[in-house]
């Protein structure tokens, strides 16, 4: 049995919960989606907020630095 509340959908759609491998595959069956491009997406997703996280950036540019000196 398929079961997809609509609170977890809604939660999906407005970037407040992931799309996991499990959730894009049932999608993937329901609606016939590709899987491995919601998977993708979820990424890039995950990237693009990553890369927008300035304590993470200060950490990637201190990590920078002392890999410069080798």
């Amino acid at each position: 049995k398929f079961s997809l509340s609509y609170s977890a959908l809604n939660e999906v759609l407005n970037a407040k919960r992931p799309i996991t491998t499990e959730f894009a595959l049932l999608l993937e069956a329901a609606l016939g989606i590709n899987a491995d491009l919601l998977v993708r997406m979820q990424t890039d997703y995950n990237m693009q907020v990553a890369r927008r996280n300035s304590s993470l950036l200060e950490r990637l540019n201190n990590i920078k630095k002392i890999a410069a000196v080798f």
